[in-house]
């Protein structure tokens, strides 16, 4: 069987290639995932109904922690125009994680793995995801180095704190960190790059934390897709292997495919919940973003599937 990928043609057999990422099985049926009837009734009123797959990238340090998410994202693969669209969700959002009540959303993941998490986001905001992909800070690191880093406008006033985590990073690596010592536009190596998404303590909080998440994906995307088949070898042999995911190996490949060739040079993104929905609460004396689920669901929907972009952030 052939398959094309960034406009090459690849040989798969029984399904493989020679690089693959780290496999973990999924129950993929509705009740599992958490996708109710009526999503699955609704969809099928949609011609080719997007492809979504959920993007999580864990706070863990060492291979034995059970960590939270602390990248919840979205990315929406439109069929019909090719069209990219990249959710983030608020990791701090008050949701119902079942078994377990009322709890912020990155905890889904700790408490019960991909499985959990994704069913979390199914049931709260009603949508359909079957499949994930999942980095921790070393394999995104490593990722972002295979492509020659990554080119990011660094503020004066986020460099202390980009540096701490660099720091932070270091003794747990065991190697010295390379501190950033200048603002603006630079190419930043993984370790840089991982710890400036992690910056939450300058501007405007967690909030502007997903801005920075979200910016440093679009740019790495926009890399791969600025060095066309050239990208392909360092995709398969460099990325793929850092990669956690659900889907099968060419699955994989089809989506990075269908994402990379898109004709879009523009992702469309947008956050969630949305300011005017949501409200930072104490309850137990724990910090949390309360939101209106019903009217984010809608939102969500709206922006995934009806291509209408959030009014607000």
């Amino acid at each position: 069987m052939f398959i094309s990928v960034f406009g090459l043609q690849l040989r798969a057999q029984d399904n493989t290639i020679s690089t693959r990422p780290v496999a973990v099985k999924l129950d993929k049926s509705p009740q599992a995932l958490g996708i109710a009837p009526q999503v699955s009734a609704r969809l099928k009123t949609i011609t080719n109904p997007p492809t979504n797959i959920a993007l999580f990238a864990v706070d863990k340090r060492q291979e034995q922690d059970k960590a939270n998410s602390d990248v919840i994202m979205v990315i929406s693969v439109d069929q019909q125009s090719g069209k990219i669209k990249m959710s983030s969700i608020m990791r701090d959002a008050y949701v119902n994680i079942d078994g377990h009540g009322m709890d912020k959303i990155n905890a889904a993941y700790a408490f019960g793995g991909p499985q959990l998490a994704i069913k979390t986001i199914n049931q709260n905001f009603g949508l359909d995801i079957k499949d994930y992909i999942n980095v921790d800070f070393y394999s995104a690191a490593k990722i972002v180095d295979a492509l020659g880093g990554v080119d990011v406008n660094v503020k004066e006033a986020e460099l202390p704190v980009l540096n701490n985590y660099l720091d932070e990073l270091a003794i747990y690596e065991k190697v010295p960190a390379v501190h950033v010592n200048t603002a603006g536009l630079q190419n930043l190596t993984g370790r840089q790059a991982v710890a400036y998404t992690r910056i939450r303590k300058v501007g405007n909080g967690d909030y502007e934390r997903t801005e920075r998440q979200r910016s440093v994906l679009v740019a790495l995307f926009g890399k791969m897709k600025s060095s066309g088949q050239q990208a392909f070898p360092a995709f398969a042999s460099q990325i793929l292997p850092n990669l956690e995911t659900s889907m099968g190996s060419m699955t994989l490949l089809n989506f990075a495919g269908n994402v990379l060739n898109s004709k879009h040079k523009v992702i469309d993104e947008a956050r969630f919940p949305l300011d005017g929905q949501s409200a930072g609460k104490r309850i137990n004396n724990v910090w949390y973003l309360t939101t209106d689920l019903k009217a984010t669901s809608a939102a969500i929907h709206n922006f995934i599937y009806k291509g209408i972009k959030p009014v607000s952030k």
